[in-house]
């Protein structure tokens, strides 16, 4: 499949993208790796007018640890982020969850600030124009109807991304460059839990900057997925525990991927891990929690209430990984 006709841009600077990218920001797009960009182009998914190449901008692949924690430029590849020595020495989940995204050739072209600032993903919407073409547009593509729940008022895209979960439960923010100024916000909040806008960048905004509080506690991530290579999430978890002297549970952050609009944060199986000490029957009592905690819907192959039960699973072995 061929690309489309568009426009080429390559700007120097941020400044010059977000200008570029205010002046008409629904027919630009901003390419950094492209492997989700360029593949969605082919299909005709989305239908840029012109596409702003971030690569030529210097002083945006990074990776440095300052007293309060760790700073990464938004075009550092996946790769570069697993193959780092301060991420394998002081945040190694980060470098173990790069590994997770797609296969080695992506993860070498693939940027961190691209993963986090993907596009929700649906059976319905990422397929070619040809197979689109005998259902009425959705609305994702400025269409009137959700494919997935029919008398819905609202798309119901879900997010697949792999990165984003575990940053979420480690506190990280984004810095946010934009014509109007700067702006650095937790992560959590870039994501609108809105399937028609997952984002909430601002008009001619870019990602610039991830930043990551030096560590306390411990952070893990599990995936499933149909294939052990290429595939996006069906249902991962990012579980971060804080525990005390005793060896109680302080703090817990439990983030889910591939089951909603938006990451998900599971707030009540947080609230009943706060406190405990991990046991057979605590793991148990909490993982089966989690099955009737969420509430996916039919966006990929998997059915929801298989998604329910992977979920508990994931939740098990993540505990059960931290008890022992």
């Amino acid at each position: 499949m061929r690309l489309p006709k568009f426009e080429y841009l390559e700007p120097r600077s941020l400044k010059k993208a977000s200008e570029a990218l205010t002046a008409d920001p629904k027919g630009t797009f901003l390419l950094a790796g492209g492997t989700d960009l360029l593949v969605n182009m082919k299909h005709g998914v989305i239908q840029p007018k012109r596409l702003i190449n971030l690569k030529a901008i210097p002083h945006l692949n990074y990776i440095t640890e300052g007293k309060d924690g760790l700073r990464i430029g938004a075009l550092t590849t996946l790769h570069d982020l697993a193959s780092s020595t301060l991420v394998q020495d002081k945040y190694p989940v980060l470098g173990q969850c790069a590994l997770e995204v797609a296969a080695y050739t992506h993860q070498v072209m693939g940027t961190l600030g691209g993963n986090l600032c993907q596009e929700n993903r649906c059976r319905y919407y990422n397929q070619s124009v040809f197979w689109r073409s005998a259902r009425a547009p959705c609305y994702k593509v400025g269409g009137e109807i959700c494919h997935v729940v029919r008398k819905s008022k609202e798309c119901h895209s879900t997010y697949r991304g792999d990165m984003a979960p575990v940053l979420i439960a480690m506190d990280a923010k984004v810095k946010l460059v934009g014509w109007m100024g700067n702006r650095t916000i937790p992560l959590k909040r870039l994501y609108t839990q809105i399937g028609k806008k997952p984002l909430s960048l601002r008009k001619g905004e870019i990602l610039k900057e991830i930043f990551i509080p030096s560590p306390s506690g411990q952070t893990l991530y599990l995936k499933w997925r149909l294939r052990g290579t290429l595939e996006f999430p069906m249902v991962s978890l990012a579980l971060h525990l804080e525990k005390n002297g005793e060896g109680n549970i302080d703090r817990a952050k439990v983030i889910l991927s591939g089951l909603g609009t938006g990451p998900l944060e599971a707030f009540e199986i947080e609230k009943m891990l706060k406190g405990v000490s991990l046991d057979d029957g605590v793991i148990e009592k909490i993982s089966n929690q989690m099955v009737k905690e969420i509430s996916p819907m039919r966006t990929s192959i998997a059915s929801p209430n298989y998604q329910r039960k992977m979920a508990g699973i994931l939740l098990r072995q993540g505990l059960e990984k931290f008890k022992s």
